[in-house]
């Protein structure tokens, strides 16, 4: 007769191993909805969507900060990889430090276009005091070349308040982190140093910043050859295109595109700053910044699409430009290459074919219309020729910043701006 006994024991270790299991399983449902409870965010609280397999949620920003940074997460994000739209994050973590890194690592600037900048190396470094307030460094490396960027952020129920601050960094690095792949890497030589605070907010995406750059100078880029450029065809009116235009279309033009053209070194910080904050916002219309020197730049040298490399590339030849052709020149070679629509292009062969008249030899208000004409040329064109009508409230925008003119000179041509046509 065989012993019933092992049977019911290993019956009854069995069911004992079931009950442990479903256990077990009921403390692993009861602490992810715990989790996910404590994730839940209140109505105006800092919240994103989680995607965990096929359910979503939304989660609070600040709970999930809280949760990833408690010594308890250590476990589960060593060594571990988070995956995300700047790169690959390899995590490692040791009490109340947290360290990630990023190579190669890429960010995205809505400013400057769909293609994003490119760092080779990217290493974050952050620690928390308390559960809300974190302080640490990031540095982004190009070969023997670092920048070193220190941070402390405050977590606040709506969001977070960044504060950044980079100490006087030389030009050199900056290049060779920001610009290693430029066609022009090998060549250019830079010096000066740039230090910088800023402070930040998000979700908001606000944020401020105070550069200050110290003799910065550019060479090695070969811009002396501008000194005697031929025009290409398209640009030629005739057997005057050697004498300068002087008149009254030289100062409109600076009074149109670059008021402060006589002082600046050949960019305006805080233009491009103003600039690239307006731009962040998705709905905004694309606001410029560029000097009459970058735009020559972009004219002669780098053409004009929007990306970080074009933007770096028409700095650096501003400034060289600035030191090896000075302001006559480049206000000259601006005004022989500027596209004026229609397939016309230079400012003396412009103001023939509209005008009927060397450049040199239009009055106040014909030279504020025809400055008008380079933010979009052919669209104001057309608007002349569909309405027999100009954008008035712009002509008088750019009189009123010509300089230099008389009270009398201004009073005239506001006057005759009521009436003109071309």
């Amino acid at each position: 007769m065989i012993d019933p006994r092992p049977r019911l024991l290993l019956e009854r270790l069995l069911r004992g191993l079931a009950w442990v299991m479903l256990a077990a399983l009921a403390c692993a449902v009861a602490l992810a909805l715990l989790a996910l409870q404590a994730l839940q965010p209140e109505a105006d609280e800092w919240q994103i969507r989680l995607r965990i397999g096929p359910w979503q949620r939304e989660a609070s920003v600040p709970a999930l900060i809280r949760w990833a940074t408690h010594p308890l997460a250590a476990p589960l994000l060593e060594g571990g990889t988070l995956h995300t739209r700047w790169g690959d994050w390899r995590v490692q973590r040791a009490g109340a430090r947290f360290e990630a890194l990023c190579a190669p690592c890429r960010m995205q600037i809505a400013a400057l276009g769909p293609a994003p900048l490119q760092v080779s190396n990217a290493h974050l470094l952050a620690r928390h005091s308390d559960a809300n307030r974190f302080a640490g460094t990031l540095t982004l490396t190009q070969a023997d070349r670092r920048i070193e960027i220190a941070f402390d952020a405050q977590l606040q129920r709506r969001g977070a308040e960044l504060r950044l601050s980079m100490p006087a960094t030389p030009m050199v690095a900056l290049l060779s982190v920001f610009g290693h792949d430029l066609p022009e890497a090998s060549t250019v030589q830079v010096t000066g140093s740039l230090t910088l605070v800023a402070e930040a907010r998000w979700p908001e995406g606000t944020w401020q910043a105070r550069p200050l750059i110290h003799d910065f100078t550019v060479s090695g880029l070969g811009t002396e050859r501008l000194m005697a450029a031929q025009l290409p065809p398209a640009c030629r009116a005739g057997a005057g295109d050697a004498a300068p235009i002087t008149g009254w279309l030289p100062r409109a033009l600076v009074a149109a595109e670059d008021a402060h053209f006589w002082e600046h070194p050949g960019y305006e910080v805080d233009s491009l700053l103003a600039a690239a904050a307006h731009n962040q916002h998705a709905d905004a219309s694309l606001r410029g910044a560029s000097t009459l020197t970058q735009q020559l730049a972009k004219l002669t040298v780098t053409g004009d699409d929007r990306s970080v490399a074009r933007k770096l590339r028409e700095l650096l030849y501003a400034v060289e430009m600035e030191r090896t052709l000075g302001k006559a020149r480049i206000l000259q070679l601006y005004l022989a290459l500027a596209p004026w629509g229609d397939g016309v292009c230079g400012a003396e062969r412009a103001a023939q074919v509209y005008l009927g008249k060397s450049a040199s030899k239009v009055g106040p208000v014909s030279a504020a219309w025809l400055v008008s004409l380079l933010r979009n040329p052919d669209a104001q064109l057309r608007h002349y020729d569909e309405a027999n009508e100009i954008d008035r409230e712009r002509v008088r925008q750019i009189l009123a910043g010509m300089r230099p003119m008389t009270a009398a000179q201004r009073a005239l041509a506001n006057e005759q701006v009521q009436e003109w046509l071309p």
